[in-house]
């Protein structure tokens, strides 16, 4: 069951912990389970987990999500709002959620290296078997998705 599953709940609190503290926003499981970000509204990143263990993370938000998000964090009026300023909040939430889900997945004294996070372009990937997915909202019902895909990375789903 994924409710007691670590590695899907070291995810959640990962992503719940970003976006309290970043965005003062709760996040939760999305009630819609089959629910997915229309394609012309959704905007994604990705970044590569190198060691020890090796695969990508990408979270997908809508546009007008990511616009509330970065009036919220920099406390800015949404008209005033550049899109230079919603790909580094994008991109901060992503780094933050990868880091603190490894934090929550490896032994206390693990290292753990990550890349950058990498705007995405067009459609997000396609879902596969190697793939974990969390579909995820926040406290106004904005959807978000993470997605983790890499054979060595999405293998601890399985301890």
């Amino acid at each position: 069951m994924k409710e007691h599953d670590p590695f899907y709940l070291a995810m959640i609190k990962a992503a719940s912990q970003t976006f309290e503290n970043m965005a003062f926003m709760e996040v939760m499981e999305h009630f819609n389970p089959a629910y997915e970000i229309p394609a012309d509204e959704v905007v994604w990143n990705s970044l590569q987990v190198n060691d020890p263990v090796q695969g990508e993370i990408r979270l997908a938000v809508a546009k007008t999500c990511l616009k509330t998000l970065t009036g919220t964090i920099f406390g800015i009026a949404e008209d005033e709002i550049t899109s230079t300023q919603m790909n580094d909040i994008l991109n901060e939430l992503l780094n933050t959620i990868v880091g603190l889900f490894l934090t929550n997945l490896c032994a206390d004294d693990q290292e753990y290296k990550m890349g950058l996070p990498a705007l995405g372009e067009g459609e997000l990937p396609e879902v596969d078997a190697q793939t974990v997915s969390w579909k995820l909202m926040s406290s106004e019902e904005d959807a978000l998705h993470i997605f983790a895909t890499g054979t060595s990375l999405v293998a601890l789903n399985n301890h």
